[in-house]
Formats: structure tokens, sequence, C-alpha cells
């Protein structure tokens, strides 16, 4: 199967004044994730895991800064924890920054950074002030400005302006690096196209591979049999909701192989057959997938509910009809648009359960889409 190789990144534009970004800024998106799939590809964890990715950036300008976004937007394992009712959150990748500048939390609440993120994550300042401190988004942000490894730390990855750039200078003339295959992306969408077979199921035992077997059949025989097709060739003057939809499908399945290698974790101590490990960590999977999807949301700009927002929603019990219409409407304003789903996975259980099974039909049909495409390495 051919690749199809696309520049989403040009669609994107402000919230605050509907332009696009720079060439700048998009390139240096671009750049940091091939950097950061690269470097980061052989990183995964077991569920049982009492282990965290550390990954320091020693830089802040713009390129880093993108660097510093690309990990938020794919460092996403299985063995996080978000805690609840007194559970302390644990196994967050840390992202330490490296930075003298006075301003740095105001540099990465920009559009073209992590906008969002930093205000419902865990943060902690130059002056060990933590914020957020019982967050449950799975990363953390740290800012110093001087990184003293005191002791050997597991999975420690660390970033320098100087490998970022010479990883560019030696791909410059990669067009690969400029563009993203969308194919993954692609079937992703498909996700949400099954009809009746998904969408009618109870928000019950979502867990439960079996649930999901009519839904498989109909992705694995009708909907990967198509062709894929390019995602953004007609987006110029599309919704920026729609755009921001369509990212969505690649940020979620750049994740892909870390899942498939927690899963190939799994099977070598379990000697297992990979498909059933699949089905029997259905649930940590479609947790870590909710993770990712909430930093994801933050970094394009969405909001949980405000008060009085939630108070409105709430107010509309008595009729879906109305209460989707207004929930619909939040999420695809222009400026500051907000979701229903942006909380702890938890709450996501008693606000809004029929999204749940979204993530796990999901998580089931990696191992369908990666066959298909076929893996990355």
């Amino acid at each position: 199967m051919n690749k199809i190789m696309e520049k989403p990144f040009e669609h994107l534009r402000r919230m605050s004044d509907n332009t696009k970004f720079s060439d700048d800024v998009v390139k240096n998106w671009y750049i940091a994730r091939a950097y950061v799939l690269e470097r980061l590809r052989e990183i995964s964890f077991m569920p049982d895991s009492k282990e965290h990715l550390h990954v320091i950036i020693d830089g802040d300008n713009g390129r880093m800064l993108s660097v510093v976004r690309q990990v938020a937007l794919l460092a996403h394992y299985i063995n996080f924890d978000e805690g609840y009712e007194g559970i302390v959150p644990s196994n967050r990748t840390v992202i330490t920054i490296v930075s003298k500048k006075s301003n740095i939390k105001e540099e990465l609440e920009k559009e073209e950074y992590l906008c969002n993120l930093p205000k419902y994550c865990k943060f902690v300042g130059k002056n060990q002030i933590t914020l957020h401190d019982d967050s449950y988004i799975d990363i953390e942000l740290h800012i110093v400005e001087v990184y003293n490894k005191k002791q050997e730390e597991r999975n420690l990855v660390y970033f320098t302006e100087s490998d970022v750039d010479d990883y560019w200078n030696k791909e410059y003339n990669n067009e690969d690096i400029l563009s993203i295959d969308t194919r993954k992306a692609y079937y992703t969408s498909k996700m949400y196209n099954i009809g009746e077979a998904i969408d009618n199921l109870p928000a019950e035992d979502i867990h439960c591979a079996q649930r999901y077997t009519m839904a498989l059949s109909i992705l694995q025989y009708n909907k990967l049999k198509e062709e894929p097709q390019p995602m953004f060739i007609k987006d110029a003057n599309s919704e920026l909701c729609i755009i921001k939809e369509k990212l969505s499908n690649i940020f979620c399945s750049d994740c892909f192989e870390s899942r498939k290698g927690s899963i190939q974790q799994c099977q070598k101590k379990e000697m297992d057959k990979e498909i059933k490990i699949w089905e029997e960590q259905n649930e940590a999977l479609s947790k870590s997938e909710h993770a990712r999807w909430v930093v994801e949301k933050l970094i394009m700009g969405y909001s949980p509910f405000n008060a009085q927002q939630r108070f409105k929603d709430e107010c509309l019990f008595y009729d879906k009809k109305k209460k989707n219409e207004y929930r619909k409407s939040l999420k695809r304003q222009e400026q500051n648009p907000a979701h229903i789903d942006l909380c702890s996975y938890a709450d996501l259980r008693r606000i809004n359960p029929d999204d749940l099974k979204y993530d796990s039909f999901l998580m089931l049909a990696i191992p369908k889409i990666l066959e298909k495409v076929g893996n990355d390495n």
C-alpha cells in the first residue's frame, strides 16, 4: 500500500483571529513530530509497571517548545493511574524544561505550544511552587534553570537544541519530515462511522471485547477494505473544529506503536496470543487513551465546561436532543471551545458514559489497523 503524504498542519489556524500560523511554527511542528517519534519509538511500559518516562528538554526556543508540545501529545502509557478518592495519581510522564526565561509559563500557554494544558496539569515552577498537584492529567511539567542529574534515572530521555538541529540538518532533504503519512489516521477516523453496531451498544460492561464483535467485523471487512484517501485536500476554508477533529486522528494513531509495545511486553511475560492480551488489557488501554485525548484537546485549545456551562447542561436533563445540541455547539465554537468529556475517566463514567465505548472499541481496532497499514518500522 502506497503512503499518502499530506501537510495537515498548514490548515490549522489561530482561535484568536482565524489566521494561519507562521511558516516557521508549522515547520517546527513537523520537525518536532518526526524527531520525538524517532526518539521515543522504543518506549513502552507494562500495565503494572511503577515506572514513568522523564523527558528533559534543554532549551526554550520555538523549536524546543514545539518538541515539548510533541512529547505531551505522544507520551501516554498504559500504566498511568489517575487516582481517585484520595489515591494520588501515579506514573505521569514528566517533562522538565530547562529555561532561564521569567515568562516561560506564558510562552508555553501560547496557541502554538501547549495552550490550555499548563492551566490544568501538574505544574512545578522554578520557585518549586506546585500547581494542580492532584490533577487527573497524565502529563506534568517542571521548569528549572539548570538540570543537575543527581543519580542514575531509568527511562530518562535528554533533548538539547543541538540534538534537534542536527537531526533536522541531517534530514533536510527528506520530504517525509515535512509531511505526514495519513493512512493510519484515515482508518482511525472510520471508528466513528461504524453505525448501529457501536452507536447502539449500552454503556455497560464496556471493556468486554465480545460486545464489539460485530463492530470489529464491520471495520475489518468493510471499512478496512477501502483504499485510504487524502484527508486534508479540501480544508482551506473548513471550520476550525473540523480540521482539529481530523488532526485528532493523527495524534491518536501516532500512539499505536507504543501501545503495541506494551502488549508485546505482556506477551513475552505471559506467552498468551497477542489478540487475547489486547482484549484483557482493554480497560487499561482505554483509560490511557482518554488521558491522551484530554491532553490533545487542551493543547488544541479546548477547555472543560465551566460552572455556568455545566449548570445549563445539567438543566437540560429532560431533553437528550437539546442537551446534545448544546454540547455540540460548545465544542464547535471557533474561540474558546469547551468539551463535556474533558474530565477524569472516573468522572466521565458518571457524566457521559456513552462515550467510553468508543475508546474501548478503538483500542481493540489498533492491531487490525496496524496490520492493514503495516508497521512503521
